[in-house]
């Protein structure tokens, strides 16, 4: 019976003296604030916040382009740390793949992209052409965009 007990007990103080472990990874990034016109250029904006990494964001991301182009390959966010892509090529801002990558030199390496598009049954993307003068079309996303990401 001693033994019995003194087995219980090393095995619950055993438990409680591992080390605890490290914080699950966030598995997706969350872009709010999302919009782009086309006006004499193409702008995008939004607002990407990462669980990974909590003191780098929320970030502003902005681009300028010449719409029916790709945007410059080495587009980031304003913090640095996150490089913009399209790699479906050139956006048409009815439909795009958007596409985001940590900076190499961090501890988490993530990257992820997801389709936007305003066609979709049910999308919180939505497009409005010559919404104003000087602007032929006008995209807001309508919540918060959620982009699975891996992590490697």
């Amino acid at each position: 019976m001693k033994y019995t007990i003194a087995s219980v007990l090393l095995a619950a103080s055993s438990a409680f003296a591992a080390p605890a472990s490290t914080k699950r990874e966030a598995t997706s990034l969350q872009i709010t604030d999302f919009n782009a016109n086309v006006g004499l250029d193409a702008t995008m904006h939004f607002v990407l916040t990462d669980a990974n990494y909590p003191n780098d964001t929320p970030t502003d991301c902005n681009l300028i382009w010449t719409y029916g182009h790709a945007p410059k390959e080495s587009a980031r966010c304003n913090n640095g740390k996150y490089h913009i892509q399209f790699p479906d090529g050139a956006p048409d801002l009815h439909k795009f793949t958007l596409g985001l990558k940590r900076d190499e030199s961090d501890p988490i390496q993530e990257q992820g992209q997801v389709l936007v598009d305003s066609k979709a049954e049910a999308s919180n993307w939505v497009c409005v052409n010559n919404p104003s003068d000087g602007i032929k079309l006008h995209c807001d996303y309508s919540g918060t965009l959620e982009m699975p990401i891996t992590l490697g």
